[in-house]
């Protein structure tokens, strides 16, 4: 049986959800598959239970914990914490929640008597990416461009990729660390950029190489010149202390 999953709510330009088969083995009816589902906090999710006819006698769980029950020709059953938050279609089987919070994050399994095996899904709750923020070292003739993702945020830290954007070769072989070393020679009146993603958000920042780059010589101080004729120190034309005393 194929089984598929979508999640609503990421940002402009991305998809809407990302599905990931994660056990290692063929899905046949006899083999019960989690798939992997994404969602943002504060949107909405969709779990599809692909059924091609009618099911009756529906169940959701979270782990245990029942979130809807239908049995045919009683009206549905809805448990808290899901009370005006979800939406059972009773013909397919499909349950969407509403609102997501990080809390909803954990493993849902549909059964009924219309499916031989139950079907399970791996939910995983996301935040909105924040800009990273890009800080840069120069050391002999090489800039090094660090790029962090800002406290306090900690949503799946794991499931964020890096990636940037520059003219050098070093963003061309598309690295993928979160720190890329630039050439000195190469860094002059050009900007870099890190892309930081997960599997529904996308966010970016730049800076000029420029500005990693000390310009110009250090300025010598300032000489002190002595006056012959009133004896006094001057500096740039100031004066500054009297060296003689009257006798």
């Amino acid at each position: 049986m194929a089984r598929h999953a979508m999640a609503a709510g990421s940002a402009p330009g991305w998809a809407a959800g990302v599905l990931a088969v994660v056990c290692l083995v063929f899905c046949f009816d006899v083999i019960s598959c989690d798939s992997q589902l994404y969602g943002a906090v504060n949107k909405n999710v969709t779990f599809f239970t692909a059924s091609s006819t009618p099911v009756k006698d529906i169940l959701w769980k979270k782990r245990k914990d029942k979130i809807v029950e239908k049995e045919e020709n009683f009206e549905e059953k809805v448990f808290q914490p899901f009370t005006d938050r979800i939406h059972l279609n009773s013909i397919s089987g499909d349950l969407t929640i509403f609102n997501l919070t990080s809390s909803d994050e954990d493993e849902y399994e549909f059964e009924s008597l219309s499916v031989k095996d139950s079907i399970k899904f791996v939910l995983m709750v996301l935040e909105p990416l924040p800009s990273p923020t890009l800080n840069c070292t120069l050391a002999n003739e090489t800039v090094r461009v660090q790029c962090r993702i800002p406290e306090p945020y900690s949503s799946h830290i794991d499931l964020i990729r890096y990636s940037w954007n520059c003219s050098s070769a070093q963003c061309k072989n598309g690295s993928e660390s979160s720190e890329v070393c630039v050439n000195k020679k190469d860094a002059l009146s050009r900007t870099i950029e890190c892309v930081v993603s997960n599997p529904l958000f996308r966010n970016a920042s730049s800076i000029v190489l420029d500005t990693c780059v000390p310009h110009g010589k250090a300025k010598e101080a300032p000489k002190l010149t002595r006056s012959p004729s009133n004896k006094l120190w001057k500096r740039q034309g100031l004066l500054l202390v009297t060296i003689t005393a009257d006798h």
